[in-house]
């Protein structure tokens, strides 16, 4: 939401965020996928300075948590915490379940960006620059469990290669 229209670049037929990390203060050059400009190109004139129309950080979680709700992830998830080491369901003010789409925030977002980020292959340096953490950051590992599954199935499946070596040179033998 902080995001001002000095912050864009742009160099022929591209356009990039141009930011310095709030927490490692280093200069990172974000390219935007076309869809990204189709929503800056929207927004152009009713934002004023700011590259998207401005929104409270309560609203824009709210925003976030409806459209969560319509795109239909809205089962039942219980919101879990522990008291005294026994698991204890916290229910909303109306004593209702929380659902998964109640969950959801923006950081959720920033979260997910980064896993996502690392499973298509993106190296994790890269990753965390553009995250804004620093080399050793015990943060970062926090954004990133999730993705462990996908890290062991590349794990074993570079096994499986070293113990068949038709599957390491793709050929029959």
């Amino acid at each position: 939401m902080q995001l001002r229209k000095i912050h864009l670049q742009y160099q022929q037929q591209e356009v990039s965020l141009l930011l310095h990390t709030q927490k490692t203060g280093a200069e990172v050059r974000i390219p935007l996928p076309p869809y990204a400009v189709d929503i800056i190109k929207k927004y152009h004139k009713s934002a004023g300075r700011f590259v998207l129309p401005r929104l409270s950080g309560t609203n824009l979680n709210l925003q976030v948590k409806e459209l969560i709700r319509r795109a239909g992830w809205d089962h039942p998830l219980p919101r879990i915490r522990h008291r005294q080491g026994c698991p204890v369901e916290i229910k909303t003010a109306a004593g209702q379940t929380y659902r998964f789409c109640d969950h959801i925030t923006a950081h959720t977002m920033r979260r997910t960006t980064i896993t996502t980020l690392l499973m298509l292959g993106v190296d994790e340096s890269v990753v965390r620059r553009i995250s804004g953490h620093a080399a050793g950051s015990k943060e970062f590992y926090r954004y990133v469990v999730v993705v462990q599954d996908y890290l062991n199935s590349k794990v074993k499946a570079a096994q499986q290669k070293l113990v068949s070596p038709a599957a390491l040179y793709g050929e029959s033998l």
